[in-house]
């Protein structure tokens, strides 16, 4: 249905219908893509990362289990605790290697924190991407930032970035679980870990499954 490749340092917006399935392909290996969510019938709800990592639908009543990590067979749950996606499939060797907790890259890290001159981050490309639906920048939520390396050191009371795990050619895979506005960016940081220092394409694919 959408088959789309996505340059280094740009985003794209794709609308999906439940049981739709989303494909993020990472071409050359070793890159982020920032991913936020909006309900389509109703662009206020969003993707809320924290309810997705502790508001999750439990495969048991009273197994409440607060999680670091989202990985293949959890949900994506919206502000209002409804679910919008399920992870269904990745082909990275280390599994779960995605980020939930920290807020995507934007002008104010490159420009003030890491001194690297203008330059959009993911907030400003998902804004961008988002922007024909009358999503405004403050309106895009926390992202989920697939194949993102952000572990925490308990020793030095820090988050540490690290190399992602994806390989060329290894893909995440999502099911729409309600109808989705999905913005992605490809994130542009080319300095450190995060990308392999070096911003490079993906593939997104929208399809029905077989």
């Amino acid at each position: 249905m959408i088959e789309r490749v996505v340059p280094g340092k740009h985003g794209i917006a794709v609308e999906m219908q439940p049981g739709q399935q989303l494909r993020v392909t990472d071409l050359e290996g070793r890159q982020v893509v920032d991913m936020a969510l909006f309900n389509l019938q109703n662009l206020r709800e969003k993707l809320s990362t924290s309810y997705s990592r502790t508001r999750y639908l439990p495969k048991h009543v009273g197994d409440y289990i607060p999680r670091d990590r989202i990985n293949v067979g959890d949900t994506l749950m919206s502000t209002l605790c409804r679910p919008m996606m399920t992870f269904i499939d990745e082909t990275a060797p280390e599994k779960g290697v995605h980020d939930c907790h920290n807020r995507m890259c934007n002008r104010y890290l490159y420009e003030v924190q890491l001194g690297l001159g203008p330059q959009d981050g993911c907030h400003e490309i998902i804004a961008k991407a988002v922007s024909p639906y009358g999503l405004l920048p403050e309106d895009i939520p926390d992202t989920f930032d697939i194949n993102m390396r952000y572990e925490h050191d308990c020793t030095r009371h820090r988050w540490v970035i690290g190399l992602p795990a994806s390989r060329a050619g290894d893909y995440v895979e999502f099911r729409a679980e309600m109808p989705l506005l999905v913005a992605l960016s490809v994130c542009p940081l080319e300095s450190g870990d995060c990308n392999g220092g070096k911003s490079t394409p993906v593939r997104v694919e929208v399809f029905e499954p077989a």
